[in-house]
């Protein structure tokens, strides 16, 4: 299958390409069906090509790895939930809902097996994906801001996510470039990059700009800087801030807009689901998260008091009509990525998914580089607080890169 190889590797070079383009269509030609979409007429094809792959081995008895025979294992859960659910509801449009879902996340844990057990990734190779995808997110990002082309992140004005669909996807992503970038090369060669990531973390306006700590704290702590590059960044990064003052007049501005909208609206969110604290205060000390909180508060909620969907899950469409039944609703789930797979998939379908996952993490990462570790730790820990990153092809195609990296033999 050298031309299955073929085909992911340039998929690789060029997701967020597919992503942007697939924007572009939506946005400014207006053409808002799926049919018109790009990634899917991409990543369509491969998934079938995954399939056929796949069943020739089963059909030839060929040896699968245990984390192959373990995606067609959660392929077949998937299937049953959607038709589970389908009994139960009764919907023609929410089975084809789930069955789409599927897809998607089927492509994505397609890719990991198939990248961890049937290629070789080498640092070259990942240092291309990193670059070329980079290039295109920068150029969306940037022409988003400074000439109004593309979407505002998190629908506040004065931001930008380029062509991007989604606000956290592009979050993660550009915490995760900064991360490679500083860990990596030497101080000519990461200068450009990371400014750029410090940049687009203005420029997005997402909380994730915190997560910039940790790596800056990990590369500190080994040293990876000399007191002679420490004296450089620092003056580079006193006239950066200069710098990004001039351009970014209303960098102030947008952010306290950002997070003072936030604030209010996860408030009224969380009023609607309950959750709120009795003293005001601690209501705007928690209030960045508190919609999340009380999402998922409601959906535990739901999950322990129906064994059906403790066990087996209230599937993708069952969670957008648990929240519709609730009245309009900011989000229709936690944005917590295992809590909300916990709620579509049950009990089963989660134990799948974290043996999946965590099989031989801690071991791989005793044996993989720093920097990767590191992104992938940010992965996780978004993943966890911040969500949409396990289910999306947009984050979620380095995300799984860079785990098949770190686990590949």
């Amino acid at each position: 299958m050298f031309s299955l190889r073929v085909i992911i590797k340039y998929y690789m070079f060029s997701f967020l390409f597919i992503d942007a383009v697939s924007g572009f269509i939506r946005v400014y030609l207006g053409l808002t069906n799926p049919i018109f979409n790009i990634g899917y007429w991409v990543r369509g094809p491969i998934v079938v090509l995954f399939f056929f792959y796949y069943g020739f081995k089963l059909l030839n008895k060929s040896k699968l790895y245990f984390d192959e025979a373990l995606c067609l294992i959660i392929f077949l859960f998937f299937i049953f939930n959607a038709f589970f659910n389908y009994g139960i509801h009764l919907s023609a449009s929410m089975l084809i809902t789930d069955l789409t879902y599927t897809l998607r996340f089927q492509f994505l844990f397609f890719l990991f097996v198939f990248l961890k057990n049937r290629m070789t990734l080498s640092n070259a190779l990942t240092r291309r994906i990193i670059q070329l995808n980079f290039a295109t997110f920068v150029a969306s990002l940037m022409a988003g801001f400074f000439f109004g082309f593309g979407l505002e992140s998190y629908r506040f004005e004065g931001t930008s996510k380029g062509m991007f669909q989604g606000g956290n996807p592009v979050s993660i992503l550009n915490l995760i470039f900064f991360t490679y970038f500083l860990l990596d090369g030497n101080l000519r060669k990461k200068l450009i990059p990371v400014s750029f990531t410090i940049l687009n973390a203005f420029i997005i306006a997402s909380k994730s700009v915190f997560g910039f700590i940790f790596p800056i704290f990990f590369a500190l702590k080994r040293r990876a800087f000399s007191i002679n590059k420490i004296i450089t960044y620092n003056f580079i990064a006193i006239l950066g801030v200069f710098l990004l003052a001039f351009m970014l007049e209303n960098a102030k501005n947008m952010y306290e807009n950002r997070f003072g909208l936030n604030i209010n609206k996860s408030i009224a969110a969380a009023e609607k689901v309950g959750g709120l604290y009795k003293n005001n205060t601690m209501n705007k000390i928690a209030s960045i998260n508190f919609r999340r909180y009380a999402s998922l508060n409601a959906q535990m909620k739901e999950s322990f008091s129906k064994s059906n969907v403790f066990f087996i899950g209230t599937s993708f469409s069952g969670q957008n009509l648990f929240w519709q039944q609730r009245g309009e609703f900011w989000f229709t789930n936690c944005s917590m990525d295992f809590f909300d797979f916990f709620f579509k998939y049950g009990l089963i379908g989660s134990v799948l998914l974290v043996l999946f996952l965590f099989r031989g993490l801690i071991p791989s990462m005793l044996n993989s580089s720093a920097k990767n570790n590191m992104a992938i730790l940010l992965f996780f820990g978004y993943s966890f607080f911040g969500g949409h990153v396990i289910d999306s092809v947009t984050s979620g195609s380095l995300f799984y890169f860079l785990l098949a990296k770190m686990k590949s033999k």
